[in-house]
């Protein structure tokens, strides 16, 4: 096993010896040395550029970025430059550059200002950055900046742009648990869509109304609206949302339990979202492969796909998956029968996804911490858990996973 002391952060070591007494650090460096394995040694050479896949560094994106907007600015007069950041914003978007994409965004807010013809380029920045806040689970700004967007796109009569905002707040909802209002949000957005013809927007929001179907149990319906969807975005040739579609298909196959189903969606969706630079996507994608190698008992692979995935996360500061990946590691530390690494990690998605009112998560959680308590013959804390997860899945009527938390409580 690896030395815990040797890896951990100078902040942590500092933090242990001014708050923790001896005994103290002693237990919090065992769950440590729980957490680090050895090096694997991955022989399938798919999986092993799926793992080795390299993110680009901050600080030469930052670096170069900067740069090129200098250069930009000495070459181009307001109106190009607006449209080069425009272009430029969504790049950064896609490749989880989150806060220089803020920046660029920002900065076509100011370009913009006092300059007639703009209002639709400012909604459309509003919109943008409020998509990113809602992303990193900080709702309350994403709601600011899309309330602003609406104002703007209301005035200007662009109903397209209602949609796209009519889209975020579902997605807001939906991660937040509130899928009943989730559902309104994605119906009146396709409603909205019968007067004009915008193939990707329709497709977008199948892709939601298909995650809304699967959470409740409905697979067929959301494989429905999947297939549908993925029609419209390969007719567009739009590798990054093929990938959304894909990612979605190899969730619902996990819920399924189809897991060589899943498997398959996930590397197409993996694969397709290096090509097109996805981040946000990939992330998503290595935590949903790392959980299903927990099922088919490939502990090792399971480790090495949420660790990746922790590294992608925590670079475009995705909350909700940094959350979900300490799930998967009590999961995988639970199977090992190190109950209390597990336990460390368990009540760290449930502290995390409570703070971030991910209703959904916190009762997938919740429904591990009640198997991990029970293995340990805690049954007041087993049922304490398992009785919250299947308050909320009886809120939402997601069948299976009633049926599910049933079986654990009588077993």
């Amino acid at each position: 096993m690896a030395n815990p002391t040797q890896n951990t952060h100078p902040i942590i070591e500092e933090t242990l010896k001014n708050f923790l007494d001896k005994a103290e650090k002693k237990d919090f460096l065992k769950i440590l040395a729980g957490e680090i394995k050895p090096e694997s040694v991955i022989k399938d050479a798919r999986i092993e550029d799926q793992i080795n896949f390299e993110i680009v560094s901050g600080p030469q994106i930052r670096y170069q970025t900067d740069l090129l907007i200098t250069f930009a600015e000495s070459r181009f007069n307001t109106e190009q430059l607006i449209e080069f950041l425009v272009y430029l914003g969504q790049l950064t978007i896609t490749s989880g550059e989150n806060q220089i994409a803020i920046e660029i965004y920002e900065r076509i807010v100011n370009l913009c200002e006092g300059k007639r013809g703009t209002a639709d380029i400012v909604a459309n920045a509003f919109r943008s950055i409020g998509e990113i806040y809602s992303r990193q689970a900080q709702w309350e700004l994403s709601v600011t900046y899309i309330d602003n967007a609406v104002k703007i796109f209301q005035e200007q009569n662009d109903i397209k742009g209602n949609i796209h905002c009519q889209n975020l707040f579902g997605t807001i909802q939906g991660d937040q648990g509130n899928l009943e209002k989730a559902k309104e949000h994605f119906e009146n957005a396709l409603t909205a869509l019968e007067k004009i013809k915008d193939i990707a927007l329709v497709g977008k929001i199948e892709i939601n109304l298909a995650i809304i179907n699967s959470m409740q149990s409905n697979y067929n319906e959301a494989i429905s609206y999947l297939k549908r969807a993925l029609l419209n975005f390969e007719k567009l040739g739009d590798l990054k949302r093929i990938s959304e579609v894909k990612h979605n298909l190899g969730v619902v196959y996990t819920k399924k339990k189809e897991y060589s189903a899943a498997i398959s969606e996930f590397d197409y969706s993996i694969e397709a979202s290096i090509r097109s630079n996805y981040l946000q996507n990939l992330g998503i994608t290595y935590v949903s492969k790392a959980y299903v190698y927990t099922h088919l008992k490939d502990f090792e692979l399971a480790e090495a796909f949420s660790n990746k995935a922790m590294e992608i996360a925590h670079k475009v500061n995705d909350k909700l998956s940094i959350a979900e990946v300490y799930r998967v590691k009590g999961m995988i530390s639970r199977s090992r029968k190190q109950y209390e690494v597990s336990e460390n990690s368990l009540l760290t998605s449930y502290r995390l996804n409570k703070e971030l009112g991910n209703q959904l998560n916190l009762a997938e959680t919740a429904q591990e911490l009640g198997i991990l308590y029970k293995l340990k013959r805690n049954e007041e804390k087993s049922n304490q858990y398992f009785t919250e997860a299947l308050s909320y899945f009886r809120k939402i009527n997601a069948v299976t996973d009633i049926q599910e938390v049933e079986k654990l409580i009588n077993n």
